[in-house]
């Protein structure tokens, strides 16, 4: 855009009068870009920002979002240099909420939603974000029986917070959703990540540097690999492909964990083994037998999580027409359940299975634990 037309004095001067006792962060976009190509300046240098401001005007940039904290920005029309204050009043921030009192307020954890992609640079949730943000305010929800019962039991201190261990993590977005909640709640807590990929492990070390967390930990590794010096409170496994999610329920088994919030994905397992059977057209035709093998794969965690003395709700992860993926198991360990199977309940699991014709890892990794 040529200088001429812009009134570059008029927006260095409307910049510097709402900036004067402080901002966070200037937002400078194309109109009609896509809010991801927007251009963020950080910084508490003000000569810097508005020299910044003006050369994005030059560059067609002229949509500038002022953000002063987390309930104010301001917005500037960079080709006239007029400004409009924008408050997030409590009529606007319930707009925003959907009408709902959410968890995760948009001034409250506003570096939270930044972070996880749901909230704009400018302090914005868009459209396509809004269903984002309903679903993860919705698994706070689904979280919240888990930690109000570990919490009947015993009580989260600094000095013993509550463990929180996520397995097969990538990018952890739902596991920084559970840690700002119970942040909100003033739950003291502490999360450990373990993920394969070393780049996504990375970019979780990234985003909670960026939030100036202290109390997480990333780790590259197998679930296998886990070994917590201490039983954890709540184990994650959430979208851990196929017997992965089997290998994160043994692992919760094992220490003992009190609650397991696992949504299993990519069920293949058992599909393969019912590929030998001759079930008539359940197992005959691909679709049903994947369908029967995904739908019996977990149906079978539910029943060896039970002999192993936990209470399971299988319940709707997000909504259907988000994923295909959707089941959440959650299980709570019944007060005084053993570790282990007895060989009672264990004979018991293993007949029927031999009576459907599989032999899912889970039983397996129950069978023959490993050595601590």
């Amino acid at each position: 855009m040529s200088q001429r037309a812009l009134n570059l004095g008029r927006l260095a001067k409307t910049l510097r009068r709402h900036a004067k006792d402080g901002w966070q962060r200037a937002v400078f976009s194309r109109p009609g870009a896509d809010d991801e190509a927007a251009q963020v300046f950080e910084g508490d240098d003000l000569d810097a920002m508005v020299e910044a401001a003006m050369d994005a005007a030059g560059e067609g940039r002229v949509k500038q979002v002022l953000v002063i904290d987390e309930r104010t920005r301001v917005r500037v029309d960079a080709r006239y240099g007029k400004a409009k204050v924008l408050r997030l009043d409590e009529e606007r921030k319930s707009k925003v909420m959907g009408g709902k009192d959410r968890v995760l307020q948009p001034d409250g954890s506003a570096d939270l939603l930044r972070v996880i992609g749901i909230m704009n640079a400018d302090g914005t949730i868009s459209t396509k974000s809004a269903k984002k943000y309903k679903q993860v305010n919705h698994f706070v929800e689904l979280c919240r029986p888990g930690w109000e019962r570990l919490l009947a039991h015993r009580k989260a201190t600094a000095e013993a917070p509550l463990r929180i261990v996520d397995v097969a993590c990538g990018n952890g977005y739902l596991t920084f959703v559970l840690a700002e909640a119970l942040r909100l709640a003033e739950i003291p807590s502490t999360l450990w990540g373990v993920d394969i990929r070393e780049d996504v492990v990375a970019n979780c070390r990234e985003r909670s540097d960026a939030m100036g967390w202290t109390n997480t930990t990333f780790t590259v590794g197998r679930i296998s690999d886990v070994q917590p010096t201490e039983p954890p409170d709540i184990l994650l496994a959430l979208h851990a492909c196929d017997t992965a999610t089997d290998e994160a329920l043994a692992l919760g088994i094992r220490t003992g964990a009190p609650v397991l919030l696992v949504a299993p994905c990519c069920q293949r397992e058992l599909a393969a083994q019912l590929e030998k059977r001759s079930d008539g057209a359940i197992t005959k035709h691909g679709l049903l037998r994947r369908e029967y093998g995904s739908v019996l794969t977990d149906a079978l965690r539910v029943e060896m999580l039970t002999a192993c003395g936990y209470k399971v709700d299988v319940v709707e992860f997000v909504e259907s027409t988000h994923s295909a993926k959707n089941l959440l198991l959650r299980a709570h360990r019944r007060p005084g359940a053993d570790k282990a199977l007895t060989p009672e309940a264990l004979a018991k699991l293993r007949k029927r299975c031999a009576t459907l014709g599989v032999e899912p890892t889970l039983l397996k990794l129950l069978e023959n634990p490993p050595s601590a």
